[in-house]
């Protein structure tokens, strides 16, 4: 196993200032189609509150960095404040959105590949989930469910994308794309279930990836102070650079599933713990889930060796926007959407800075730091507050993990393209 290192700040400034050489690979042309829902399809199901507030943060994080990102969501009036003018760039979550969106978007991909580029597609889901009496899992649309043959008939099988990302944060979402355990049907249809299944298996389509909040019958958790769901959080931060962990600019499967678990490791309770499923495509496990080389709307910030403990990126909004617990040792870049105000906050401090245009860089580093008392919320979110986070993530525990799995780690550091 290759030995994981950190780029210096020094070489990432240049990589930032100066880019790297063109690569030979072709163009990355990515898209997104991201659908947020607060209600389900049963009354037992009681209304979600920050399903559309991580639809509308990954909206701003893939929009920065795509093609086109569309949004299905009805945004309540809390979200419609923090995001003025989104819900206007946003329909229902319907089929009927869904269909044309996907129509709209393949179309595009195809034009994408017939110019000799490789388009991307995130397909993302926050909202209620739930797996159906004949095992099969299904989420929550404004107008009924959208089962997992309808995930496969109707987004997997006919995208033209050369990589699909599905990142599902409901209820249950691994039935949403897997299949676990026997079919609870008779013994006369079990023929041609199991042929029908078969076409809805991600081994069929080794060009997808998947990134699921649950692995069993398992509810995702939301999380009042930072107005999110908790697994949507932490994918956030690490789309935003955190699980980074070779300093080379993109986020690889296996970082992500790192960075979540140690994200969670310090969670003692196990009604708040999380079971992740995160898959990458077959094809390429090294496919990055981002890649901050390539030309995006974004900002940098520089988060320099000598920096630890648990860091958070909040905006002048009062949103949590990255979040992490930072290995010393460790230099990292975050791609943050450009902003006349950010706070670099830890236990107790915080730093202002501006990102104010796309490109621009901060040196985390030369950052004023002040104190700053932060009060309790509560006894309910004390386990989520002080345990989150609450493990370092860094090369010496991406390699110890990926030596617990046995599975190959990224390769060593590169300099990224950050240029604008």
């Amino acid at each position: 196993m290759r030995p994981l290192r950190c780029a210096p700040v020094a070489l990432l400034w240049l990589a930032l200032l100066a880019g790297s050489a063109a690569s030979a690979a072709p163009a990355r042309a990515a898209y997104a189609l991201i659908i947020a829902n607060n209600t389900g399809t049963e009354p037992k199901q009681a209304p979600l509150r920050y399903a559309d507030d991580d639809g509308a943060r990954y909206y701003e994080l893939l929009s920065s960095r795509t093609k086109e990102t569309v949004l299905l969501s009805v945004l309540d009036a809390d979200t419609q404040a923090l995001h003025p003018g989104l819900a206007a760039r946003t329909r229902p979550p319907t089929r009927a959105a869904l269909k044309e969106a996907l129509g709209r978007l393949n179309a595009r991909m195809a034009e994408d590949k017939a110019r000799g580029d490789s388009p991307v597609l995130y397909f993302v889901f926050t909202g209620h989930g739930k797996r159906g009496a004949a095992g099969e899992g299904a989420v929550s649309l404004l107008d009924g469910p959208f089962t997992r043959t309808d995930l496969y008939s109707q987004v997997i099988a006919p995208s033209t994308a050369a990589f699909v990302h599905l990142i599902v944060d409901a209820c249950d979402s691994y039935f949403f794309v897997n299949s676990r355990g026997a079919l609870p049907v008779a013994p006369a249809q079990v023929q041609a279930v199991q042929g029908l299944l078969a076409t809805r298996e991600l081994a069929r389509y080794p060009h997808v990836g998947a990134v699921l909040s649950t692995t069993r019958e398992q509810e995702s958790h939301e999380w009042s102070a930072i107005r999110s769901g908790v697994f949507s959080h932490q994918v956030l931060s690490a789309l935003a650079g955190a699980a980074d962990v070779n300093a080379d600019g993109r986020v690889e499967y296996s970082e992500l599933r790192a960075f979540v678990a140690a994200a969670n490791q310090g969670v003692d309770d196990v009604r708040g713990r999380l079971e992740v499923s995160i898959q990458p495509p077959s094809q390429d496990r090294a496919a990055p889930l981002v890649d901050l080389g390539d030309k995006s709307r974004l900002g940098f910030l520089l988060l320099p060796a000598g920096l630890e403990g648990r860091l958070w990126v909040e905006d002048a909004r009062g949103l949590r926007v990255a979040e992490l617990h930072k290995e010393r040792e460790r230099s990292l870049v975050l791609g943050l959407p450009p902003a006349s105000g950010y706070f670099l906050r830890g236990p107790g401090r915080e730093a202002p800075f501006q990102l104010t245009r796309a490109g621009a860089v901060v040196d985390g580093a030369g950052l004023p730091w002040r104190d700053n008392a932060l009060a309790s919320r509560g006894a309910v979110e004390e386990a989520f507050r002080d345990r989150l986070f609450s493990v370092p993530f860094g090369p010496r525990f991406y390699t110890g993990y990926m030596a617990s799995l046995g599975q190959t780690p990224v390769a060593p550091a590169q300099q990224p393209d950050l240029s604008p």
